[in-house]
């Protein structure tokens, strides 16, 4: 039942209906059997991190407070019951194997889609990648997934992470003023009305009824209990005796109960104290506004040179601006978007070939040569770059209180007895372990919220049979002098399967109806071979 059609029934029923003793067992009913949508969003930072300092200090087991601290993750010690981070991962077709290709383009369009590359200039994935295959099945009407991004607008196989067909790349939308009108669409009626519409109901035969004052004030996010105020205190008045006047107060708040944050889930009901309204965006914690979201979105394009860490001062600022104040409008407009159920899989992309020079940090080097340790597009040698393992680290340190803000903003938001976050599977997945490596095992992946109870929470669960171990990110480079093995042999379990968990977590099935058991077009590191080691990881789950 769609929440305007359910609401404009309230509404019209608001003053007989507290004599019709099955109503309130009708509700309750109703509530019970609208569980929330569960959702997939993913977090996703380029150029791998300083894994020994990124790790839980656990490799297998509970997950407390103590094995957080000191470490990239601290920063997420209240959320630490509703944590997995899983070990032992690695993505498909590792560089020089299989395929001898860029190790980023390689990572990019195999990361997702488990498929080997077109080794053409484009270097697009030959697959559809898993955000897309995940919203046909769990989105709302099948609506493409959600893919956001910060910075210049790309079709670079280095900032392509989304593929809605073979070789069809499917951009991020880098402009919080796209998703924000997309957004306020939902908030509006139909045809977008402002105010309330006066033309009654009806019209030309085979037209939709024109909106009613009831869809205006639903779409709005306001009390259909309104529409009715006037009659409600005349019939107040009456002289009726107190177990009466208890009996329409007891009523009225059950209704008050029922009408707030009713959200459209595409078909059912979801009951969640926040609704999706300009008044929820407005107020806090989004603090969402057109005047806000202009001044976070672009002013105009960030030039090439801006892009790969220098440019004009006017492009360094745009790119500052689309980092800071673009980048935490586009966590909060996610939070919305789940709000208003528009998309239940959606991806944020930070692109890896920027300098940072906002937040207190102030590079000279782009990330991608900080993660080098030579500061250029050079590998191995000597370490170049005086102070580079304190740069990685700021840089992990300013992703990891990204994802953070994102989590907060999840668990703030209540939801079916329990919060967003909680029927949300929210994972940080990064382009690579370490950045100098260049390694796709031993992945540093963390997922908050259990998608709705499915996942396995406050644990630390290595997947592969021997301990992955914690890298070696900060090897002989320490002291400077030349590059050491900051890579780790251990971690080799391939990513399909983890996937294939997801995937079950928020509802997937196979073409059968069944679970899902595979995924991909390879799980190893030739590009031959194709699924040998199919299904997902019980360990990962709650009753694995």
């Amino acid at each position: 039942m769609k929440r305007r059609i359910f609401l404009k029934g309230v509404g019209g029923v608001a003053l007989a209906t507290p004599f019709l003793s099955s109503i309130a067992e009708q509700q309750a009913k109703a509530q019970a059997a609208a569980a929330p949508p569960k959702r997939l969003v993913i977090f996703y930072t380029h150029n791998g991190c300083l894994t020994n300092r990124w790790f839980p200090k656990v490799e297998d087991g509970a997950l407390t407070a103590d094995a957080l601290a000191g470490t990239t993750l601290e920063g997420l010690t209240p959320y630490v019951s509703k944590l997995l981070v899983p070990r032992g991962f690695r993505s498909l077709n590792g560089y020089a194997v299989g395929q001898s290709i860029d190790p980023h383009d390689q990572a990019m369009g195999s990361k997702l889609t488990c498929a080997t590359i077109d080794q053409a200039k484009s270097r697009y994935a030959t697959a559809v990648s898993l955000d897309h295959v995940i919203a046909k099945q769990i989105n709302p009407n099948k609506n493409d997934p959600l893919v956001l991004s910060v910075g210049a607008a790309s079709t670079s196989i280095k900032e392509i992470l989304s593929f809605s067909a073979p070789t069809t790349p499917f951009p991020a939308n880098v402009n919080p003023l796209t998703v924000y009108t997309q957004l306020t669409g939902v908030f509006k009626s139909g045809g977008g009305a402002t105010t309330p519409p006066t033309t009654p109901v009806g019209g030309d035969p085979g037209q939709p009824p024109a909106p009613t004052e009831a869809d205006w004030r639903v779409a709005r996010g306001q009390s259909v209990i309104d529409l009715v105020r006037a009659d409600l205190g005349r019939y107040q008045k009456l002289n009726m005796s107190q177990v009466d006047k208890d009996r329409v107060q007891d009523w009225l708040d059950l209704l008050r109960t029922t009408e707030v944050g009713v959200v459209n889930n595409g078909g059912g009901m979801t009951v969640t104290p926040a609704a999706c309204s300009s008044g929820t965006a407005e107020a806090a914690p989004f603090n969402v506004t057109e005047m806000l979201v202009q001044a976070a979105s672009p002013t105009g394009k960030v030039t090439a040179g801006a892009f790969a860490g220098g440019g004009s001062a006017e492009g360094d600022k745009n790119l500052a601006t689309s980092f800071t104040l673009g980048g935490d409008m586009m966590l909060n407009l996610i939070a919305l978007s789940l709000i208003c159920d528009t998309n239940r899989m959606i991806m944020m992309l930070y692109p890896g070939y920027v300098v940072f020079n906002w937040d207190g940090i102030n590079h000279n080097h782009d990330h991608h040569g900080i993660s080098h340790r030579t500061g250029d597009f050079s590998v191995g040698g000597s370490c170049k770059v005086a102070g580079v393992l304190d740069m990685i680290l700021q840089i992990d340190k300013w992703y990891a209180s990204k994802y953070v803000k994102l989590v907060s903003l999840l668990d703030s938001i209540g939801e079916g007895g329990g919060k967003l976050l909680d029927n949300t599977a929210t994972m940080w997945l990064p382009e690579l372990s370490d950045g100098a490596a260049h390694n796709l095992n031993n992945l540093p992946i963390v997922i908050a919220g259990s998608a709705g109870g499915y996942l396995k929470q406050g644990a630390v669960v290595n997947v592969d049979s021997k301990a992955p171990g914690f890298g070696n990110s900060e090897g002989s480079c320490k002291d400077g002098g030349n590059i050491g093995n900051t890579g780790s042999q251990g971690g080799n379990v391939p990513i399909n399967k983890l996937y294939c968990t997801l995937m079950n977590a928020v509802g997937c099935t196979d073409e059968s109806g069944n679970k899902v058991s595979k995924f991909g077009a390879f799980d190893g590191t030739g590009t031959s071979g194709g699924i040998t080691n199919p299904g997902e990881v019980a360990k990962l789950t709650a009753a694995g």
